[in-house]
């Protein structure tokens, strides 16, 4: 999608930029440029997965080899069919059927490193990651959503000791995440009969994974953190399934490793403070959701055990976390 692919090629500019120590500073401002230039394009109708292709059964036949402790190895096929429903609306074959079956299924080391791999190459790709995502409000969002929350999945086994993601694996994946955290607006948590949503949440589930890898440099760490601040303060629609509380950790996690990164958001908080004023210039709905969510983050970041002591004395002496 040309969309995609322009953000995309925009943040990897800006990636190498700051990897090569050309830009610091103006960071934030040139991830804003990028955001704010994100047109949405109109609503489209979402292919779903055909729930009536036998999913549920295989779901309970797994299942109940699971149980009966006789599944000793599962096929690719069958793999690859229950991760063609992870877009499902039905939040018992989704969230309830693939999504606890996997659990399970890795909990009991039945996958091989090969099918890890399959599957982690699978939800990183665009068909995974991008569908209708510059679109309204749509059920494709399940589809993009679950995807990250099972590379976070799959990104804490490899870190456990599987060890199947490979550096150029990882490099992808960074480019992918920070393009899906720039375009991503749906905010929903738990969408009703459909279930969760929950697109930040598992944003912060897979941040907070990179951000205790070793592998990735401090440039990729910092350009993570800069765009998710960067989008958070421009969603007009409200976080309030515990999205922010789990974004604080992240930031917790990542800013008590170096003073580099506890620099870099003292910046961007003090910055987002500055914008405030041009925030409040119009009164309207967009406006005070926007008010909100930084400010149910903000208290988040306060209320963070593990959050730097620089941090929380900014916060608190400037009482930054109220309006």
């Amino acid at each position: 999608m040309k969309e995609v692919e322009e953000v995309r090629s925009s943040l990897q500019e800006l990636r190498v930029k700051l990897q090569t120590g050309k830009i610091y500073q103006s960071l934030l401002a040139e991830i804003d440029g990028v955001i704010g230039s994100i047109k949405q394009t109109p609503l489209t109708e979402v292919q779903l997965p055909n729930d009536q292709d036998g999913i549920l059964d295989l779901i309970h036949d797994l299942r109940d080899q699971l149980s009966e402790h006789k599944l000793d190895e599962i096929s690719n096929d069958d793999l690859l069919k229950l991760f063609q429903h992870i877009g499902s609306t039905n939040l018992f074959i989704r969230d309830k059927g693939v999504y606890f079956l996997f659990s399970d299924i890795l909990q009991q080391q039945i996958t091989t490193k090969k099918q890890l791999k399959m599957i982690f190459d699978l939800l990183v790709k665009d068909e995974s990651l991008f569908p209708h995502i510059t679109e309204p409000e749509n059920d494709a969002i399940f589809q993009r959503s679950f995807s990250l929350m099972f590379l976070s999945t799959l990104l804490y086994i490899d870190r456990a000791g599987s060890k199947f993601i490979d550096d150029e694996s990882k490099n992808t994946l960074v480019d992918q995440l920070v393009t899906y955290i720039a375009l991503e607006t749906d905010t929903r948590g738990y969408a009703g009969q459909k279930g969760w949503a929950h697109a930040y949440t598992h944003i912060g589930n897979v941040l907070d994974e990179l951000a205790v890898d070793s592998s990735l440099v401090r440039a990729d760490k910092l350009l993570m953190l800069a765009v998710l601040l960067v989008r958070y303060k421009r969603l007009e629609s409200p976080l309030i399934f515990g999205e922010p509380e789990r974004l604080a950790s992240y930031i917790a996690d990542l800013t008590s490793q170096n003073k580099l990164y506890s620099d870099f958001l003292l910046l961007a908080l003090k910055n987002w403070r500055h914008e405030l004023v041009s925030i409040q210039a119009k009164e309207d709905e967009a406006m005070w959701t926007r008010l909100y969510n930084r400010q149910r983050l903000l208290q988040a970041l306060v209320l963070n055990p593990e959050m730097p002591k620089a941090i929380t004395t900014y916060l608190n002496e400037e009482n930054d976390f109220r309006f």
